[in-house]
């Protein structure tokens, strides 16, 4: 009696239908390819197999854009249909009574809207709007009464600062902007703008990194994101610096700032695509470009965001470029050193954590209990 294995190819009795059940994984690609079409000629049949059924395949991509969605409507809806001030820094440079007078009326039209600072002159109230310590003071003295302002805050800060002293004194004052923007960033915008669309390229530079090889060595990673890093600094600072003249800081300010900007969006990005699997994408979707951005003080300042809110502004990497770009850009290098060291603590501190967990699976792997390092390289 010949065994299966002799009879020659092509016999008939070679062709054993599939029996249900009896393996759930050969199931699942057969059930896989009966609900897709391979309408792209040239699609190699293995990623046709592991291809997810037509259930997940159509319910999982609305749900993830669906919950993406809703969250970006929330988060900016909360932060900008009706902001409110909270502990917004002002400056006052006027006599005791007149001073009194209009902390009073601000704190009664918006309690504890606003903190003020005293100074001595008109002099000393101009140094601290330049320097980005008080956005906007009131000054009395013999010359008259005037608000003080830096346009290079944006006009809907300055507008709104404007408005709130004008009301409280109770008499219509003169505005002088003391440091307006530049020519090439008349809506003081550029730099918001420059921010996120450095902070979405970092993101989907970890997503296409992670979908192309995701078990790519963390070393060849890591110098993949330092080179996409250095071109996004250096085409952005050619774009918004010398072509636009958006942002008035050096080339090589620019330059630094928004690589490390990059560095640190794709940095999170690849942490949390490594730490959730596909769920890092929506969550990296959330936490940087949704919360980041709308945090990030490039439409209005911290102090105008809800108070759930507002504690983001002064940890997440859009805002600490934000204030570090402006900064250098107007008020004399203000916020750049705190910036950057949020952004290389972010970059150092992602890479370093997904080094520390690829070292844990690596000795995982290898343990005995796991079959070993020849057992992992075969799957």
């Amino acid at each position: 009696m010949r065994h299966a294995t002799e009879l020659p190819p092509g016999d008939p009795t070679l062709i054993t239908p599939p029996v249900p059940g009896a393996d759930p994984a050969a199931d699942h690609a057969r059930h896989a390819r009966r609900a897709l079409v391979d309408s792209e000629p040239g699609v190699p049949g293995p990623v046709l197999a592991a291809a997810a059924g037509a259930r997940k395949a159509m319910l999982v991509p609305v749900i993830t854009a669906l919950a993406i969605g809703t969250v970006f409507v929330a988060v900016y809806l909360a932060a900008f249909h009706a902001p409110s001030v909270r502990h917004q820094p002002l400056g006052i440079a006027a006599s005791d009574r007149v001073a009194a007078r209009t902390e009073l009326a601000l704190n009664n039209a918006a309690p504890d809207g606003y903190t003020f600072y005293r100074y001595p002159d008109a002099e000393a109230a101009r140094q601290a709007v330049t320097h980005d310590q008080v956005p906007a003071a009131l000054v009395a003295d013999g010359r008259g009464t005037r608000v003080l302002v830096a346009g290079a805050q944006g006009p809907s800060t300055v507008s709104s600062l404007a408005t709130a002293i004008t009301a409280a004194v109770g008499k219509p004052v003169p505005v002088k902007d003391v440091l307006p923007l530049a020519a090439g960033d008349s809506r003081g915008l550029s730099v918001f703008y420059a921010a996120f669309g450095v902070v979405l390229a970092g993101f989907l530079f970890a997503v296409s990194s992670y979908q192309i090889a995701p078990r790519l060595r963390l070393a060849v990673r890591v110098t993949s994101m330092l080179v996409f890093s250095a071109a996004s600094g250096v085409m952005v600072a050619l774009i918004a610096h010398t072509a636009l003249g958006a942002l008035p800081a050096s080339f090589a300010v620019v330059t630094a700032v928004v690589g490390l900007l990059a560095w640190a969006a794709a940095a999170a990005a690849g942490l949390l695509l490594r730490l959730f699997g596909p769920l890092g994408m929506p969550v990296a979707s959330v936490v940087l470009l949704i919360l980041g951005n709308a945090t990030s003080g490039g439409i209005l300042p911290a102090t105008f965001l809800p108070a759930w809110l507002s504690p983001l502004a002064s940890v997440l990497p859009p805002a600490a470029a934000v204030r570090g770009l402006r900064g250098a850009s107007y008020f004399h290098d203000a916020h750049l050193t705190g910036a950057t060291l949020t952004l290389l603590a972010w970059g150092l501190g992602c890479l370093t954590l997904q080094y520390v967990l690829d070292r844990v699976a690596a000795r995982d792997r290898s343990h005995p209990s796991h079959g070993g390092t020849e057992q992992w390289a075969t799957k």
